[in-house]
This record gives structure tokens, sequence and C-alpha cells, in this order.
């Protein structure tokens, strides 16, 4: 999972600082954000010859994320832990690449796509080990920017994430379902020096 984190970041540097390496030829800004939301989402297990059940999840979240913004577009690469008392961890790694509607001097509306890795563990009542999820989401991003000053905007936003995460073991499937998400971000943004 760290090494994760590290490849996420890693890759936001370089990709920030190719963009902004000539702030001339492109008016590039280097953003860092920090994220706070409420996500809910339902966990459906199925067993041979038992009626499905479904559990419901309504839990707060935080992230990272950092990235580089043009005029009319923003990509953020962006790492995400979900506070689900009932796992071990919850959490996701992954990106969003966002065009921007300018519409005004004091905010812009912008709408998205997204993709990563769902990566979660967790230990059923009644069995031994832990069940784990590593599998791919993707969706999209919807929102306004208030500039609240110079290096600073307020993001407003949803998100959808769509999953096929799920887990068989013991002939009992744990089937996750779409993640929604309603946040909030203070971005933070910067010219990189020559």
């Amino acid at each position: 999972m760290k090494n994760n984190i590290k490849k996420i970041v890693l890759g936001a540097l370089m990709a920030s600082s190719l963009y902004a390496s000539d702030p001339y030829a492109f008016d590039v800004e280097s953003l860092v954000g920090i994220e706070a939301g409420y996500s809910s989402f339902d966990v459906e297990k199925n067993q041979a010859n038992t009626p499905a059940s479904i559990t419901k999840y309504n839990k707060g979240e935080a992230g990272l994320k950092i990235g580089a913004q043009t005029e009319h577009y923003r990509l953020f690469l962006s790492a995400r832990n979900y506070f689900v008392s009932e796992y071990d961890y919850f959490v996701t790694y992954g990106g969003e690449l966002q065009y921007l509607f300018n519409f005004s001097k004091a905010a812009n509306f912008f709408i998205g796509i997204n993709g990563g890795i769902l990566d979660s563990r967790f230990k059923v009542p009644g069995e031994s080990t832990s069940r784990t999820l590593s599998d791919p989401y993707y969706g999209g991003d919807v929102g306004f920017n208030i500039h609240a000053g110079e290096v600073l905007d307020i993001e407003l936003g949803g998100r959808i994430m769509a999953s096929d995460a799920q887990n068989r073991k013991n002939g009992i499937t744990y089937k996750f379902d779409n993640i929604v998400t309603g946040y909030m971000s203070l971005i933070f943004r910067y010219q990189m020096d020559d």
C-alpha cells in the first residue's frame, strides 16, 4: 500500500513538473488538494440456497490529491481513505481528468472522469482469515471551484465510482456496488519556479 502511494505521488510530481517546466508555453499551475467527504455504498452478500442480503454504508472519507491545471483542463492523482470501521482498511488510489468551464472570475464549473484501484481488507464473523479486494473502478466527477484567493480554490463536488469488486471464499461472495460521494476540497494553486 505504501508503494502505491509513493508511485502516485512520484507520478503526479513528474506530470506537474513537466507541464510547469515552461510556464510561458502553457499557463499551467501545479495543484495540491486536501479533501473531505461523505460516501455511500452497498455490499451484497450471496450464498447458495440463501437470499442475498445487502449492507448499506454511509461513511466519511478524506483524501489527498496532487496535479496540474491549464485554462480548461485539470489532472489529479489521488489517494482516499474511507472511514469504514468494519474494515481493516478501505482506500482508493487513482486519478481524475476534468474539463473546466470558466463562466466567471469568481468560480468555474467542472465535469470529468475518474479511475483507479479500490483496495480493502475485512474479516467476516465466523471466518478465520481476512478477505481482501484490489479491483479497478471508474466513474465521473462534477462540481464547482470557488476562487477564494490568489492561490486557493474551494471545490464542492460529487463523484460516482463504479466497481465490480467482489470476493468469493467458502461459497460466499461479497460484491461491492457504486460508491457515491459528496465532497469539499481545499485546492492550493502555485506556479513552479524556473
